[in-house]
């Protein structure tokens, strides 16, 4: 094959020139999956919950930026609504604690062990809760301050016990943690507010009756069903996250169109004579200019098998270093960062191309 001939002339430059493909492939593979992490990690909780209503203070839409305060006799008027089956009380603080000797921070999440509802989503290590000396932590926190069930974490004078380690609760930048309701309200010096409730339904009920029930009777409350409250927890993320991840990947384009660009560019100079004389030999129209393409396509094709080989040995080296860079990959994203480099190397040609046009058979003698 011509091309990869040509390729292969400069054994080193194909080999940096892949490389640099390969690492532009990976930090874009990296970031879909980062968003991916964060996606799961910032929503499991509410994906996994089996609340048919959430009940937050007036002003609050979501329970990842959003302050919300309820009086806790709310749960006994809720649950004298007719349709509701439990009112599940939960207690968010952003709280500051001590770990064998280093402040860390926790998104502290209160809740009633009785009734089940606003607890960790999956217990991967050790168990739950079962009295509020205890607390469940996140998986990356574990990894991160080296934390394994039976430790003890201090916040303010109390020392809790590690009864168990979750998934699905790293936020990235902090990571949920799990307490008793009771333990919750003796941190923060008071017991008559929560943050929410988590409301479950008698099967077959209204919804929406119930949730204009609840609209009327209470005061200074926001009554969502758990599809609307999920997808505002979703934007909320994605507002957060979304803009510098997009602004990453759109600089990794351009740095790899300008690569590609630039080692096409040096190939058709380099070779210019001898395309001078393909020309003259009468090479049908476009035969060159798809000679380009076909070109940056090995190029790309063999950057993106390079990143997909060192892709996993970085996530996991990275992981280690970070625990609390939680990834999560799919076929689909390696599908469409595929594509997206396949579609820059096309882009990447257009330069080179129009140099070629410029190429005129008559060179060949002079």
């Amino acid at each position: 094959m011509y091309a990869f001939k040509i390729l292969t002339e400069h054994r080193l430059r194909f080999i940096l020139t892949a490389s640099g493909i390969a690492l532009c492939a990976m930090l874009m593979l990296f970031l879909v999956s980062i968003y991916r992490g964060v996606y799961y990690g910032s929503v499991e909780y509410v994906m996994s919950s089996k609340a048919d209503l959430w009940v937050l203070q007036e002003h609050a839409t979501n329970i990842l930026r959003s302050t919300s305060f309820l009086p806790a006799t709310y749960e006994g008027d809720l649950e004298k609504i007719s349709g509701v089956r439990s009112a599940s009380p939960v207690l968010f603080i952003l709280a500051s604690v001590k770990v064998n000797q280093v402040n860390a921070t926790l998104y502290l999440t209160g809740y009633d062990p009785v009734k089940g509802e606003g607890g960790p989503p999956v217990i991967i290590k050790g168990h739950n809760i079962t009295s509020d000396n205890e607390i469940v932590i996140d998986k990356a926190f574990a990894s991160k301050y080296r934390v394994s069930p039976g430790d003890k974490i201090r916040i303010r004078d109390d020392s809790l016990v590690v009864s168990g380690i979750s998934t699905g609760t790293n936020m990235f930048v902090v990571q949920y943690a799990f307490i008793t309701l009771a333990e919750a309200h003796k941190i923060i010096g008071f017991k008559n507010v929560v943050s929410c409730y988590q409301v479950c339904l008698d099967p077959e009920v209204n919804i929406k009756s119930v949730q204009e029930e609840i609209s009327s009777k209470l005061e200074n409350i926001l009554v969502f069903e758990n599809e609307p409250f999920l997808k505002n927890n979703i934007q909320e993320m994605e507002t957060g996250i979304v803009p510098l991840l997009y602004t990453v990947t759109v600089i990794s384009a351009i740095v790899l169109t300008a690569i590609l660009s630039l080692i096409l560019s040096v190939t058709v100079l380099e070779k210019r004579k001898d395309f001078a004389i393909i020309k003259a030999l009468g090479s049908p129209p476009g035969f060159i200019s798809w000679l380009v393409v076909r070109l940056s396509v090995i190029l790309s094709l063999t950057g993106l098998f390079l990143a997909m080989m060192l892709f996993f040995p970085m996530v996991e080296i990275i992981e280690r270093i970070s625990p609390e860079v939680s990834t999560k990959t799919s076929v689909l994203q390696f599908l469409l960062v595929t594509a997206g480099v396949l579609i820059i190397s096309f882009f990447s040609s257009i330069m080179p191309v129009r140099r070629i046009r410029k190429i005129y058979p008559l060179e060949v003698f002079m």
